[in-house]
């Protein structure tokens, strides 16, 4: 806080006056004021705190004196005293009103008499009020109070007091102030006006009286005697200089006059502006000899360069290009003549300086012919983005190529096996474009070699019609191929130099880029009609090739057809040998499907193993189904992949047109739809679409959904049906089969929900639970002492294809405590063969478990002799088709001892399916079949059915 005025005063320092009398007045009464008022207010302060002291203190004295009084009126009841008392304790005091409250409320009130006086501030009357209170005196005698004397102070005043006194010293403050400012400012000024002397010796020294001194008075401040010394030593100083800087000047006249020669073209004319002489470098920028210029007139040596008139004689200084045609050449100087004049307004010669600007000029039309080629190139680049064909672009190029140069023409040229090609041309090439002129491939690449581009042996022809001498060419590359040549030429031999060759490679460069955005614009066109694995048409490509072909057949009042062809278990191919040969699958069986097509017919890949074809103008369905049938024979035939023979076989859905929609996209539904019903019945075939079809793709789809909950729900169980040993008569073991306990629908057969399991993929849950089903009910079954069978359960193509299938198998059968040699898993011959190799290992490690391994179906596949020998198999079971006819049929009796000595001589077990009656047991017997299985001995049955077969009842 002590700090503020001074931060105050150097705030405004920068607005002092500018003279030193009024900044020394100023500082001095800043400061006196600063001091003056400092003190008054201190002084204020103290006066202030001392009578408001004071003035309490006789109160409390006054209020002592009188409440004796008033106590001894009191007690004898003379109130008249009492009020007397009052009135005088009011009389020349500080109090405005003095009262007397009894005990019983009664008041006894005196008010000051109102004299008129000057009012103070109401800020000072407020800060007195805060700090003076009312004085309170109790009446007492004998310890008994009768009343309370109160007095309150007069504010008012007490304030106009204190203000009288504030306003007197003030008043004598300011008087004080003003003498004191004057007095100052007389004193300043005296001293001061030695300074004033300084002006007379300035004249004198401007008058020229260079010896002349200051005046010092003895009177003057010492301060300001030594500044006028230093003034006088300055200027004795400056006289001895004076001499020695005109001699450096006029030496370093001559000097610039010199340098001026070496620097620029200087030349000088008389009055009427003939010239009278020439610099060094006058002769030399210019090639003339001196005899050749003196004496001309000036404005003849160099014309004005645009539209300016010449120089004419006058007193004004004139300056602009001028073009001098010398001896070496075209010259461009910047051109100042100056007047000298040797009175006033009268010219006495001129001299001329000339700077020879004929490199900034050449630099000057290099930048704007390389901004004019900057703007060809942009606006070939913005008509490159816009173009949808390469043409026009080509046409523009060569215009732009031809302008950036200034030439004659240019062409832009295009390489192929048999030579060049013109694309595009310009000027005098504009009507070559289209021609082919002969020439070798590689020739392209010897535009970067600098060769003169119109003495190339394929270009020689064409410079001869058309009057060509130079030119200048750059390949026009993309990506890793030359595409061709851009080329420009000219009529008259000309050098073409470093700009020219970037100019024209850039503008090869845009050519370039188009030519990729179109190349990769074209590829994506392909892309989106055809497939880039087998390179058919794609799904989009088909749907507008059947809208044309049921457009066709409806001109034609005629028929049309789309067959929806998808390939059987290619995903096993794909798990077991990698997406690499599944792709090879698929390129070989677009080239089959393309054999089998006719020449109108369309072939087209829906995308993974799924095909399309078109069939246009169809006479009647039998043209279709012989179609179909070469398809399903073609796809039927092994692929050769991976070292390997591979089997796959088709499922072909067939709809027509009109009969079976009249859209494109009804077609190909109903043409799913009759696939999915060519898959429904057994694969490896192919189905007409019908109605029916439809209903049951709808059920299909349903219980596939149900499908998908039913696991979670609890809705699967297993039924075992029971195999006997034919040399014991006791059950050997059991099948476990899976079926499905609908909540409305009750027991499913297993052909409606095992194929949608596999397609799906729901069997690889559904058959992980049978195996821990079937784990359960071991476990219960020796839970109550029954002599337990080992039990069968058929693993599914898609759960051998998994990579831990045994790694599965192991945790589920160990979390259950079962003995591995109670389980036994059977696998049909068409899962072995599809992918041989994977299958051993995975058997194998199924095999080290302690599990038996047996082939279901035998007979209705492969029935390759050499894979028994190399899988690790426990049994053969013969299908239920070879064992339906026997006794009668002696073909399946001859198939039937065949396959069991077969089993028999690789030591493995033979178990007979779908016995139904005694024939066929004895005749089995006969044959020496080990074990059977069918409703002879007993149809499938829940676990509780098991128990009394368990029981070890012999069965005849």
């Amino acid at each position: 806080m002590t700090f503020s005025p001074l931060l105050r005063v150097m705030r405004i320092i920068p607005a002092l006056p500018r003279s030193l009398v009024g900044r020394v007045f100023t500082v001095f009464s800043l400061t006196l004021l600063l001091s003056m008022g400092t003190g008054l207010g201190l002084f204020y302060r103290y006066q202030f705190l001392q009578h408001i002291e004071e003035t309490q203190d006789t109160a409390l004295t006054l209020v002592e004196v009188a409440t004796q009084t008033i106590e001894d009126s009191v007690v004898i009841g003379d109130y008249d005293t009492v009020k007397r008392t009052l009135g005088k304790m009011l009389f020349q005091s500080p109090f405005k009103r003095a009262e007397f409250i009894d005990v019983g409320g009664g008041t006894i009130r005196v008010d000051a008499p109102r004299v008129t006086r000057a009012l103070a501030p109401r800020w000072l009357t407020a800060r007195i009020a805060a700090k003076l209170y009312d004085v309170n005196r109790i009446a007492n005698v004998g310890g008994k109070d009768y009343g309370v004397v109160r007095l309150q102070f007069d504010e008012e005043k007490l304030a106009a007091q204190v203000w009288s006194l504030v306003l007197e010293t003030a008043g004598v403050a300011f008087v004080v102030f003003v003498a004191s400012l004057v007095l100052m400012r007389t004193l300043v000024r005296r001293w001061l006006d030695n300074l004033g002397r300084l002006r007379s010796f300035e004249h004198d020294v401007a008058a020229g009286r260079v010896t002349a001194e200051a005046a010092l008075l003895a009177d003057a401040p010492t301060e300001i005697q030594e500044a006028i010394r230093a003034v006088n030593r300055s200027a004795a100083s400056l006289r001895d200089q004076f001499g020695q800087r005109i001699d450096s000047l006029m030496n370093s006249l001559m000097q610039h006059k010199s340098a001026m020669d070496q620097a620029a073209i200087v030349c000088e004319a008389d009055a009427a502006g003939a010239i009278t002489g020439v610099n060094d470098l006058f002769v030399t920028s210019s090639g003339f000899t001196r005899p050749d210029v003196v004496g001309q007139r000036l404005a003849d040596v160099g014309r004005p360069a645009g539209a300016r008139l010449p120089w004419q004689p006058s007193d004004r200084v004139w300056n602009g290009e001028v073009v001098i045609a010398g001896r070496h050449g075209r010259r461009h100087w910047y051109r100042t003549i100056v007047p000298m004049f040797a009175a006033p307004g009268t010219v006495e010669r001129y001299i001329c300086i000339d700077i020879d600007i004929t490199e900034r000029k050449e630099f000057e039309r290099t930048i704007v012919e390389n901004a004019q080629r900057q703007t060809l190139i942009a606006e070939l680049g913005r008509k490159a983005l816009a173009a949808n064909g390469l043409d026009d672009l080509f046409a523009d190029a060569a215009d732009a190529a031809a302008r950036g140069l200034g030439a004659a023409c240019a062409a832009l040229f295009e390489t192929g096996p048999d030579g060049m090609r013109v694309r595009a041309g310009a000027g005098r090439l504009a009507q070559s474009t289209g021609l082919q002129l002969a020439g070798p491939h590689g020739d392209a690449h010897v535009a970067a070699h600098g060769t003169d581009a119109a003495l190339r042996p394929w270009f020689a022809p064409l410079a001869a019609l058309h009057g060509i001498d130079t030119g200048i060419d750059t390949a026009i590359v993309c990506g890793e191929r030359t595409f061709g040549l851009l080329g420009v030429y000219a009529a008259r031999p000309r050098r073409f130099g470093a700009d020219d060759a970037n100019f024209l490679h850039g503008v090869a460069n845009i050519v370039a880029t188009a030519v990729e955005r179109q190349e990769a614009r074209n590829r994506l066109t392909y892309l989106a009609q055809y497939d880039p694995l087998t390179s058919l048409p794609n799904r989009r490509r088909l749907a507008h090739s059947l809208e044309d072909a049921i457009a066709a057949a409806a001109r034609a009042q005629g028929r049309a057809a789309v067959m929806f062809i998808d390939l059987d278990r290619f995903k096993n191919v794909n798990d077991m040998l990698g997406h690499g040969v599944g792709d090879q699958l698929l390129v070989q069986a677009a080239k089959r499907l393309s054999a089998c097509a006719r020449a109108d017919d369309v072939v087209a890949r829906l995308g993974g193993d799924e095909f399309a074809l078109v069939l246009p103008a169809l006479d009647d369905d039998g043209i279709a189904a012989g179609i179909g049938a070469r398809v399903i024979e073609a796809l039927a035939q092994p692929f050769y992949l991976a070292g390997q023979q591979l089997f796959v076989s088709a499922s072909v859905g067939i709809a027509t047109y009109p009969e079976n929609g009249r859209d494109a996209e009804t077609l190909l539904k109903n043409a799913d739809t009759a696939m999915y019903g060519a898959k429904n019945g057994g694969r490896n075939n192919y189905q007409f679409y019908v109605a029916e079809m439809h209903e049951n793709a709808t059920q299909r789809l349903q219980t596939e959904t149900q499908l998908r909950q039913a696991l979670e729900r609890g809705e699967f169980l297993l039924h075992y049906q029971p195999k006997l040993d034919l040399a014991t008569g006791t059950i050997s073991g059991f099948e476990a089969l899976l079926r499905w306990n609908h909540p409305q629908r009750g027991l499913v057969p297993p052909l409606e929900f095992i194929a949608i399991l596999e397609d799906t993929g729901l069997i690889l849950p559904v058959g992980e639970w049978v195996i821990g089903e079937v784990c359960r009910q071991l476990k219960a079954w020796q839970a109550q002492g029954m002599a337990v069978r080992p039990v069968a359960i058929n693993l599914s193509a898609r759960q051998l294809q998994q990579a831990d299938l045994a790694g599965a198998v192991e945790r589920i059968v160990a979390r259950a405590g079962v003995d591995p040699a109670l389980l036994e898993f059977e696998l049909t011959e068409s899962m072995l063969m599809a992918n041989p190799e994977a299958a051993v290992e995975i058997l194998a490690r199924i095999k080290a478990l302690g599990m038996r391994l047996s082939v279901d179906d035998f007979g209705t596949g492969y029935s390759s002799l050499a894979y028994l020998k190399r899988f690790p198999l426990d049994a053969l079971k013969i299908d239920r088709t070879f064992v339906r006819d026997l006794p009668d049929d002696p073909d399946d009796a001859a198939i039937t001892k065949a396959v069991i000595r077969l089993a028999h001589s690789l030591s493995l077990k033979v178990v007979a399916e779908g016995v139904e009656n005694v024939d066929q047991l004895r005749e089995l017997e006969q044959y020496g079949c080990d074990q059977i299985q069918g409703y002879y001995v007993s149809r499938p049955v829940p676990a509780q059915a098991c128990e009394a077969l368990l029981a070890g009842t012999a069965m005849a």
